[in-house]
């Protein structure tokens, strides 16, 4: 992405993907851990984006 940001909705759209496609291929046995981790990482940075005042369509910087 070379200096460009995703807006919160490109950012929010990508990380489930992510997620999804990523928790299918994880081994059973991991699964929940690394699903739980990622959700997990994924509420906290919509939290501290929503703290910030920004909104939907503002780049989300990590």
């Amino acid at each position: 992405m070379s200096g460009e940001h995703w807006t919160y909705n490109e950012w929010a759209t990508n990380t489930v993907e992510k997620i999804v496609v990523m928790g299918l291929a994880a081994p059973e046995e991991h699964r929940a851990d690394w699903l739980r981790l990622q959700i997990g990482s994924a509420i906290e940075q919509a939290l501290r984006h929503g703290r910030s005042g920004l909104g939907d369509d503002d780049p989300v910087v990590a």
